[in-house]
């Protein structure tokens, strides 16, 4: 008589446990872990135990996190339920932590859908929240989301302003490494506003903490834009001073589209002083890498590059199949600043040709 062994399948939860903080604990873990459909499977257990039928509280966190892993899934309307019904209770109970962190959340849904307008008056909304939850880093995080939006609207100058006040929370609440990537956005924003000089101040500062920190991403972010300033006050030397210091302490450097962006500086750096051969020949490189790791930003990037290369080299044919090339890459990824961007460059060219 042959023995019948049962076996367990890893990916299932352990329905049998009862204990709704125990589920809720459990389904935290398997978010950490980037695994919103065991999650779901232990928040939905979750919210059908008595706890979290008596008690609004309970509830409210496993929604909240229900809605977590809804957005995880891109499910944006099951997210939005979730979020909504845990903002609703966490008020009923006074918890203004809670309902501001599921306020903010939605605000980081409707960001990256791109509804900006619906995403800023969330924002505006965990604020006050935040303010009577007395939370100087929850306050940190909503201002670093509504000061993303300012920016990818435009709004420069106010995203500063939000910038440094999410800077100043995170400063109260000693998170160093926090204050390092804000540190990063306010460089980003000068980047925006042509203000180099303030732009390589609050990157240095972000660099030093990075260091600190041992956070190798932000670390080699810092490199990248440091030496886009230097390229933008024509300091072609110290540009390329940057991007030397960083291969060397960064060897291999930690992923491909670092490495590709590097290169198209570098490339810039050469035009610039010049030297269009060693431009050339580093940018065909660089479109070869983001063509194999698909970076598709970073190939509209380059054929732009390319397109102006080719101008500075008067084959004005070449540059401008290069630069639609850029324009149609630009449009496909819904990027309107490069879109615009190359199309004035092919516009600048035709009115050349008919001087």
């Amino acid at each position: 008589m042959k023995a019948t062994v049962e076996t367990r399948p890893t990916a299932e939860p352990a329905i049998e446990i009862r204990d709704s903080q125990t589920l809720l604990e459990l389904a935290r873990g398997w978010l950490k872990q980037g695994n919103p459909i065991v999650a779901l499977e232990l928040l939905q257990t979750a919210l059908r135990t008595p706890q979290a039928a008596a008690d609004n509280a309970v509830r409210a966190q496993i929604l909240k996190e229900t809605g977590r892993a809804y957005m995880m899934q891109s499910d944006w309307s099951a997210a939005e339920f979730n979020y909504l019904e845990a903002q609703q209770l966490f008020i009923t109970v006074e918890n203004f932590q809670g309902a501001a962190e599921s306020s903010r959340n939605r605000a980081n849904m409707f960001f990256q859908r791109g509804e900006y307008g619906i995403a800023e008056d969330l924002c505006s909304q965990a604020l006050e929240m935040a303010s009577q939850a007395g939370s100087n880093e929850l306050r940190a995080t909503i201002l670093n989301t509504q000061a993303a939006i300012e920016s990818a609207t435009g709004r420069h100058r106010e995203a500063l302003k939000s910038f440094r006040l999410c800077l100043a929370d995170f400063q109260t609440s000693h998170n160093l490494i926090r204050q390092g990537y804000v540190l990063l956005n306010i460089g980003l924003c000068h980047i925006e506003l042509t203000e180099y000089a303030e732009a390589t101040q609050s990157l240095n500062e972000s660099l030093a903490i990075a260091l600190t920190e041992k956070d190798l991403n932000l670390v080699e972010v810092c490199y990248q834009n440091i030496a886009k300033c230097y390229l933008g006050q024509k300091e072609f030397r110290l540009a390329q001073s940057v991007l030397d210091t960083a291969r060397r302490i960064l060897p291999g450097l930690n992923s491909a589209a670092l490495d590709a962006e590097l290169m198209l500086i570098e490339g810039r750096i050469n035009r610039a002083m010049g030297d269009f051969s060693s431009a050339q020949a580093v940018l065909e490189t660089a479109f070869r890498q983001a063509v194999d790791h698909r970076l598709a930003a970073l190939q509209a990037d380059i054929l732009f590059e390319q397109g102006q290369l080719s101008r500075d080299t008067g084959q004005v044919d070449f540059a401008v199949a290069k630069l639609n090339a850029a324009s149609r890459q630009y449009r496909q990824l819904g990027m309107d600043k490069g879109f615009q961007t190359a199309i004035q460059a092919i516009e600048q060219l035709q009115r050349g040709r008919h001087r």
